[in-house]
């Protein structure tokens, strides 16, 4: 659980480092150390700011190990990767040279095989108690904290692109990364976000939109088809903590309200 009356300053690790090389060659920061999730945003921010020129940023959050684990499943399982070979020669411009290459492909894949939002909706199975953790998640984004995030910097200035370096959804149960297009097309496109990061059962979004313009009622019953349960009173919760916050975390895994329990 965050602590709102912490007052550290997490360490951001510009990358690589000795010892750190990252995720891979478009990791540019590590940071640790962050008590609550507004000194991970305002950590993120920094790094964002020193790296604007060269493209858009990201951000892992929650379980960063388990994350990148099912993303190299969801590659193989959805044959993100074909036409990319690894290379033989494992020196850092070769494999340089291959993330790119992966991370092209990937994107291309996922924009021509695109998916839409009517065959994601209801899609998930949930539980009633599935919305409240919703509620929870966003009332308490320090719930998406881990000892380490990365911050990938991608050659793109689309949303939908930050996908392309670290897609998932490889369980079956789970939102498949071109599931998870979908949803971030729709947010971002209709409702005024830009997704920020994704975790091993998340997906973050900030509000780029100016307050007065949010339809919030209109994001809320995208919500609710996209979980389903609408008659749930804690739809009405969510609005609230929505409307005072600009973050959104939506879960893609099954069993939302198990993975964003405070960890001990």
């Amino acid at each position: 659980m965050s602590d709102p009356s912490s007052t550290s300053v997490p360490e951001i690790t510009p990358l690589p480092a000795e010892g750190h090389r990252g995720i891979d060659s478009f990791s540019v920061a590590r940071i640790t150390g962050a008590t609550s999730f507004s000194e991970l945003l305002d950590a993120f921010r920094r790094v964002e700011a020193e790296h604007r020129q060269r493209g858009r940023c990201f951000l892992t959050l929650d379980f960063l190990n388990q994350c990148l684990y099912t993303s190299g499943h969801a590659i193989g399982a959805h044959n993100l990767d074909d036409g990319v070979d690894y290379p033989e020669d494992d020196d850092p411009a070769a494999q340089a040279a291959y993330e790119t290459a992966l991370f092209r492909a990937v994107s291309a894949v996922l924009h021509t095989r695109d998916r839409k939002w009517k065959k994601v909706a209801g899609k998930l199975f949930t539980d009633p108690s599935d919305i409240e953790a919703l509620v929870r998640l966003n009332r308490d984004p320090g719930l998406v904290l881990d000892d380490v995030h990365v911050v990938q910097c991608l050659p793109t200035d689309d949303d939908v692109d930050l996908l392309a370096n670290i897609p998932n959804g490889y369980f079956v149960c789970d939102w498949t990364p071109f599931d998870c297009y979908a949803v971030v097309r729709r947010i971002s496109g209709r409702h005024g976000y830009a997704l920020f990061g994704i975790g091993a059962s998340t997906l973050g979004f900030l509000s780029v939109a100016d307050p007065g313009e949010r339809d919030l009622s209109a994001l809320i019953t995208d919500l609710r088809q996209l979980y389903g349960h609408s008659d749930s009173s804690a739809w009405a919760d969510l609005a609230a903590v929505v409307e005072s916050s600009p973050v959104l975390l939506l879960g893609y895994t099954e069993g939302l309200a198990e993975t964003v329990e405070p960890r001990s």
